[in-house]
């Protein structure tokens, strides 16, 4: 399986949306002891259909059971799951697509002498595998997750794409999950019995809470392989999984991707609009390739307005692309105008759903059951609405996620880049006693430069939930979160307030506890580790902690694949590309944030091929009101769920809101907080019920309707 890969140039696609899930048992008196039983298998793997209506089979052996809901795009009569290879010994389970695969398949005959069978992508990625072993995942461009397994029971290997698109999680019974809360090129494991899925969902065993992990998640320190559960993790963007059996158990090993986001903070190398826009470009195009038809989310930011150009560069005006959007009946929230405005510049046919509170009040806790997961925001309700009735009209669309987190779009973003400005002109300094040691000789807010920040965003103080801003920019965040984590976080204002009113006089110990762990993610990959608190270096280790922590986890869940896949809708994301990651990775800090500008680059791109006020718009939050209703509350049960979930014992749901009313005009910021820790507690208490005991919330076809009837072309 050594031999040197060399792609051909053949261009096409064979593409299949799925969700998958499995259990591979070391031995026949394991799986007979196995308490959920194949019943139990079977309840699970049905949680997950959402995933694909086209089709479902299972497979079950004295080794294994599994089963796979399929959604297919291209060569819909073939490629049906879990697919053998050609010579029977293995079988693959595969969700997302790889667009590149028919160009890899003449290196695949050369090596093997096989005849492929079908256009499925499935069937190249097992042959590719058998042919060429793991190098062959170096060649894919696409978003996906895979599980090919030894039909013998022997064991399997499991790989997700480079920025976790696709999901994949892990139960194994014998294993403590915060084994893997800090960062480490391999990891090494045993487990008599192995599950695996494309969500929580599709995991047979109960779920059982982790206290460490549920209040990482629950405070905004999200981690890549931790869950908030006993025993289950997830498999992090772009690594490998072994499981071969051994003895009496089987032996795993987990091989991470060690490559950071970026690789240096300075720079000459300024990549030209031309190169971006080509590399861009290149990643629309492999992202139309379908047998239905497709259509583009469209926002009023610049992300999905650059992949709207591009689609009507790539695809002429002869049959005009279908744009979906959200309107909201909240004015701040709304950007349905400038989204329809520029529908109609590029000659598209836009389509738009409005809603108001009671929609997202509706939406909530089916977002939330399909997210799996404890934050605070409530725009996610919003996308599941956008994705429900993007469904009605096609099968797939391209999305602009990925683009604030490659391109540097979040107001930390910015924050980071002052930081690093204001702490120029103190000296230089790369630990952290020599940062406190700087900041003590002179101390914040004596120099004017250290008030440029607060002043250019004073706005966002009237209402920092709507403004998507979580700090007010004093700088106070950097040096609390030096002092006690070791690294410069921007957001950490926000997550010392909830966990101050979590756990009261336990809160400092705590977080100082995850230190270490917080430490390991924002230098991942970088040779940096001295110097994590330099100033210099503030911009850098925060994208590279963002793209592997909060993007895969909380981007990713809770506004992309998950809220797509809620209705069988497949999202595409072409600024998650490979060609865009090997862009971004040779970039200065300047080709993304200048002074307190962001996205320069794709600004500075699209200004030149359409009108520079749709280039040159101001970032603006996707998000939605704070969704706290009683009805909420005593529906999912949301006073007791600190006791019932084991987090904070003593602390009453109420008491967040009346603390956040007792500052909010002192300190917006803190009362937006506490409020924040209000809202993600009656997410919890969602994620308890349809997760932890397992009670489906259902759906209302007639409730949907009146909505979607009011909501169409436009």
């Amino acid at each position: 399986m050594g031999a040197r890969f060399q792609p051909s140039s053949r261009e096409g696609i064979g593409v299949v949306m799925c969700g998958f899930s499995g259990i591979l048992f070391h031995s026949e008196s394991i799986r007979d002891r196995f308490p959920p039983a194949l019943d139990g298998f079977r309840q699970a793997a049905r949680r997950i259909a959402h995933r694909g209506n086209t089709e479902h089979r299972e497979q079950l052996s004295e080794h294994f059971w599994l089963s796979h809901y399929r959604l297919a795009f291209q060569d819909i009569s073939a490629g049906q799951q879990p697919m053998p290879s050609h010579d029977r010994e293995h079988l693959i389970l595969f969700n997302g697509e790889v667009y590149n695969h028919l160009q890899l398949r003449d290196a695949i005959v050369r090596q093997s002498g096989i005849r492929f069978k079908t256009r499925s992508d499935t069937e190249t990625l097992i042959e590719g595998w058998k042919a060429f072993g793991e190098a062959f995942f170096e060649q894919l461009e696409g978003e996906y997750a895979f599980v090919i397994l030894a039909r013998n029971g022997s064991g399997f290997i499991a790989h997700r794409d480079r920025f976790g698109v696709k999901p994949l999680f892990l139960h194994a019974d014998d294993i403590d999950s915060r084994t893997f809360a800090s960062f480490s090129p391999e990891y090494s494991f045993s487990s008599g019995i192995l599950e695996f899925a494309s969500e929580i969902k599709g995991i047979t065993s109960p779920k059982r809470w982790n206290r460490d992990g549920l209040l990482r998640q629950f405070v905004g320190l999200f981690e890549p392989i931790c869950t908030p559960f006993e025993q289950l993790i997830q498999i992090p963007p772009g690594a490998i999984l072994r499981a071969r059996r051994n003895g009496e158990a089987f032996n795993c090993t987990l091989r991470t991707a060690t490559t950071p986001i970026r690789q240096s903070v300075r720079g000459s190398r300024l990549a030209c609009e031309d190169e971006f826009e080509q590399a861009f470009s290149q990643s629309v195009q492999e992202r139309l390739l379908s047998d239905v038809e497709l259509g583009v989310y469209l926002s009023g930011g610049v992300d999905s307005k650059a992949v709207a150009f591009e689609l009507g560069r790539l695809t002429g005006r002869e049959q005009p692309m279908k744009t979906f959007t959200v309107g909201f009946k909240q004015a701040g929230y709304d950007e349905s105008e400038e989204a329809l405005r520029f529908a109609r510049h590029l000659g598209f046919n836009p389509h738009l759903v409005r809603i108001d509170g009671t929609a997202l009040d509706y939406a909530y806790p089916l977002a939330v059951q399909n997210s799996e997961l404890v934050q605070p925001f409530t725009n996610g309700a919003a996308k599941w609405w956008l994705s429900r009735f993007t469904r009605q009209y096609v099968h797939g669309v391209l999305t602009g996620d990925g683009a604030d987190e490659l391109l540097c779009g979040y107001p930390s973003y910015r924050y980071a880049n002052w930081w690093r400005f204001v702490m120029r002109g103190r000296g230089q300094a790369e630990t952290r006693g020599e940062v406190l040691q700087l900041l003590e000789r002179i101390p914040l807010g004596t120099r004017g430069r250290d008030r440029l920040y607060n002043g250019r965003f004073a706005a966002h103080s009237k209402n920092p939930w709507l403004a998507g801003s979580s700090a007010a920019g004093s700088g106070r965040d950097f040096v609390d979160s030096i002092r006690l984590l070791g690294v410069p976080h921007p957001l950490f204002g926000q997550i010392q307030a909830i966990t101050q009113a979590l756990l009261g006089d336990e809160a400092e110990s705590w977080l100082a506890s995850q230190a270490s762990s917080i430490q390991s993610w924002f230098g991942a990959g970088l040779a940096i580790d001295d110097a994590l608190c330099a100033p210099d270096n503030a911009l850098l280790v925060w994208q590279n902690y963002f793209a592997k922590t909060h993007l895969p986890v909380l981007i990713l869940n809770w506004v992309g694949d998950r809220m797509e896949m809620a209705n069988t809708l497949e999202g595409r994301t072409p600024f998650l590309s490979g060609h865009m990651r090997r862009l971004i990775h040779a970039l200065p800090d300047h080709a993304l944030v200048s002074g307190l500008h962001d996205k320069v680059l794709l600004r500075r791109s699209y200004a030149r091929r359409f009108p520079p006020e749709f280039a040159q718009t101001p970032k603006k939050q996707f998000n939605a009101p704070f969704l706290d209703s009683a009805q909420l509350i005593k529906r999912f049960n949301s006073d007791q769920v600190f006791a019932l979930c084991g987090l904070a014992e003593g602390r009453r749901l109420q008491g967040l809101l009346d603390q956040a009313k007792a500052v909010e005009t002192q300190d917006p910021f803190l009362a937006t907080h506490l409020r924040s820790a209000h809202q993600t507690a009656i997410c919890l208490s969602i994620v308890h019920q349809s997760i932890v005991k397992g009670e489906q919330i259902e759906q209302d076809p007639e409730f949907e309707q009146h909505y979607l009837a009011q909501s169409g072309p436009v």
